[in-house]
């Protein structure tokens, strides 16, 4: 994976920045006290395999009242108790080490959950450099927005206009977050070359690193109307070999 390990590793090497801290949801790797714990804090959490990619697998669980209830994929179910969900949920998952990351109520347009894609790359020079952004629109019925599970590209502009009054100011600081995340996890994982970060945006239009993918997708920017941002990501990519 590009030396960068698994979701517990990024969230351990993120939140050891002061600054990038507040911008990382709480991450811990499975166990049925702590998703008990963390439900009762968060009311809602998503359970996610280690070192999973592209949204598979992906758990999102909840807790409402005396309730719970966990959706995977399309399927959803409730339960009356927390020992009946996990014994539900213990058959979706596989052997490989799970984590729980504290949910984020992400903003939505009509209905659908959206979330950005932040590529940042090391530029001819080898230093690091945010190359592009686009939104990415979830599935009507699904959980995760990855593209390969029937998400859809679109502009940040489209999607968070509704949201920002000041669209250049507001992505001038997720270009600074993008940048300061790659030159963090650079210091653990020295080998990484390009970043594919996930960004939550909450109601609050705080961003939240959900994901930090070292080998991205990028067929997603060929959708933009700004043909630059899709050419320099390749030309870089040619820099460094990939």
């Amino acid at each position: 994976m590009g030396g960068l390990a698994t979701k517990s590793n990024v969230s351990q090497s993120l939140t050891v920045n002061k600054t990038l801290r507040r911008n990382v949801p709480e991450t811990k790797l499975y166990s049925n006290s702590t998703l008990k714990t963390m439900l009762d804090k968060y009311k809602m959490v998503y359970v996610k395999p280690n070192d999973g990619t592209g949204g598979h697998g992906i758990m999102r669980v909840e807790k409402q009242g005396q309730r719970y209830q966990y959706q995977l994929k399309t399927f959803t179910q409730s339960y009356t108790s927390f020992d009946s969900l996990v014994r539900s949920m213990k058959k979706s998952m596989k052997r490989n080490p799970y984590v729980i990351q504290q949910g984020i109520h992400l903003l939505r347009r009509n209905g659908r959950l959206f979330d950005l894609r932040v590529m940042v790359q090391k530029n001819l020079k080898g230093n690091w450099e945010t190359t592009g952004m686009i939104g990415r629109l979830g599935h009507p019925r699904k959980i995760v927005t990855n593209l390969c599970k029937g998400g859809k590209p679109m502009s940040i502009e489209v999607l968070m206009k509704p949201h920002v009054i000041n669209m250049d100011s507001y992505k001038k600081n997720l270009e600074t977050l993008g940048y300061r995340t790659a030159r963090r996890l650079n210091q653990t994982f020295p080998r990484i070359k390009e970043l594919g970060l996930d960004i939550g945006i909450d109601r609050n239009l705080h961003p939240w690193i959900l994901e930090a993918n070292p080998r991205p997708a990028i067929y997603g920017f060929k959708s933009l109307k700004d043909k630059n941002v899709y050419r320099k990501i390749c030309r870089y990519q040619k820099g460094y070999g990939r």
